[in-house]
Order: structure tokens, then sequence, then C-alpha cells
């Protein structure tokens, strides 16, 4: 049959494409995951400085003022960690269905709390103005797939299509492209075959630019994460060379031991404020 080897051809680059692309997801799947698992241990490693410095007696007022830089930043992450577990709880109460191609409902359901975690502290929050939970039907898909993609455009957010995209990252790995092939061979049935191999070519251009944007993105994170773990490490390090100083008094302390509490109050800011960096700068 006419151009039948130029759409097959065409399928077989389409299918390489895709399985490309989901194997890149998988990986910042992976990528993401370990930067939270690296975020949580860091604030939880931040708490315990927080109480051993405000332990100890008469310690400068320039600790005070950094310890309170260092609680705001600690209560951002705290509350997108809440936002995102009410955000996702809310979504599955309002029966929100994703656009095809992206998930189900059912898939959504299945979307584990932490999962929702590392896209938000990743990826970064934005209210929709109005509470996913108030709203129903298409209204509440578009909410919610707006919230995931870090607002509305108007706002200067990814919007809905963000949105799904973000969720697919969330998700079991194929949901972004879940459904293309099956269009493809439902119009084959009508459509000629050079006009079927143009468009799959077209959509195998746009799943492999897609690719490359998410290996950026990967590269991002992959970076923060090791900035993240460097300063985690050295951090804990500070912290159990100076964990015995705790219910002291500042002015009692040699100079060796105050000015390792200062870097070591210093380096806590530090490590706070890169839990809240993000993916495009969403939170800040």
């Amino acid at each position: 049959m006419l151009f039948k080897s130029t759409k097959d051809e065409a399928l077989r680059i389409y299918e390489r494409a895709g399985n490309k692309y989901n194997a890149t997801i998988e990986k910042v799947n992976l990528s993401c995951g370990n930067l939270y698992q690296s975020r949580v241990k860091s604030r939880d490693l931040i708490v315990k400085i927080q109480a051993l410095v405000n332990s100890i007696a008469n310690t400068p007022k320039e600790f005070q003022v950094t310890l309170i830089n260092v609680e705001a930043e600690i209560k951002q992450f705290k509350e997108t960690e809440k936002y995102a577990k009410e955000a996702l709880n809310n979504i599955k109460k309002a029966g929100v269905n994703i656009a095809a191609g992206v998930a189900t409902g059912t898939a959504v359901a299945s979307i584990a709390p932490t999962a929702m975690m590392w896209v938000a502290t990743t990826f970064g929050t934005a209210s929709t103005g109005t509470a996913i939970s108030s709203l129903t039907g298409a209204v509440a898909t578009k909410a919610a797939l707006a919230w995931l993609g870090g607002g509305a455009l108007s706002a200067g957010g990814a919007g809905v299509a963000g949105g799904q995209a973000l969720l697919a990252l969330a998700g079991p790995i194929g949901w972004s492209i879940a459904g293309a092939s099956t269009a493809i061979s439902v119009s084959a049935v009508s459509i000629k075959n050079k006009k079927i191999a143009d468009e799959i070519m077209e959509e195998a251009k746009s799943i492999t630019m897609a690719g490359a944007e998410l290996n950026e993105t990967r590269a991002f994170i992959d970076n923060l994460h090791r900035e993240t773990e460097l300063l985690l490490s050295n951090l804990l390090a500070q912290y159990n060379s100076y964990s015995q100083l705790g219910s002291q008094d500042y002015s009692t302390l040699s100079n060796e031991a105050k000015l390792g509490l200062g870097a070591m109050v210093n380096s806590t800011l530090s490590l706070a404020e890169l839990l809240n960096k993000t993916v495009g700068g969403i939170n800040g």
C-alpha cells in the first residue's frame, strides 16, 4: 500500500521517542524523590540545631535574628507539605478526572502523598484563588491542574497544561503520552497513510522536545540535590561537634566554640533556604 512503509517507519520512530521520554520521566521521578528525602533530613537536622542554640544562654543578637529567618524557611517548607497533602485529599474528594491521555480519577486516587510532596516542594505551589474542595466537575479539574502547574497563566503560572505535566511526573510512567498511539490507530481507518505518517512524526518531535526539556529540569534538580547533600553533611558534622554545648552559657565558651557556633548558625540558614528553592523559582 502506498506510503505504508513510511507510516510504519514513522510509528517506529514514535515508539522510540515515547520509550525514551518515559525513561526520562522515570529518572526525573527518582531525582525529585531523592531531593525530597534530603530535604526532610535537612529539616529534621535544622530543628535539632534550633533547639540546641536556643538552649544556650546569652547568645548574640545576631544568632536570634538568623534563627528567625531559619524558622520562616522551615515554616514555609512545612506549609508546602501541608498544602500538597490537603490538595491531594481535596482532589480525591472532588472526584477530579484528569484530561484524557494524562490520567483518570482512579489514577489520581493512587497517587501517594509523598509523590505530591515532592511535586509541590520541587516545582512550587500557587493558590488557585478558590479552595479546590469547594469546586466540582470541570471547574474542579481546572483548578486542581492549575495549582499543580504553579497557578493560572494570568498569574504567571504554567496553567492547566503545566498541571497535567506535573501530575504525569507524579504518577505511573507513561501517563503523559498514554493514548496518543491509540488516537492515531483509530484515525488510520479513514486517513491516508502519508498524512498519518506526517502526524506521527510531528507527535514524535513534540515528545522528543519535551524529553529534552525534562532532561534540563532533571539536571537542575540533581544539582540542587548535590548542593543540599553537601550542606547537610557539613552541617551534621558541625552539629555533632557542638551538640555538647547545650544549656551552657555563651559567655563562658571558648573563642573557638563561639566561632564554631556562629558558623553553624549561618550554615543552618543556608540549608534552610535550600528547602524552598524550586524549579522555576515559584517559591522564591
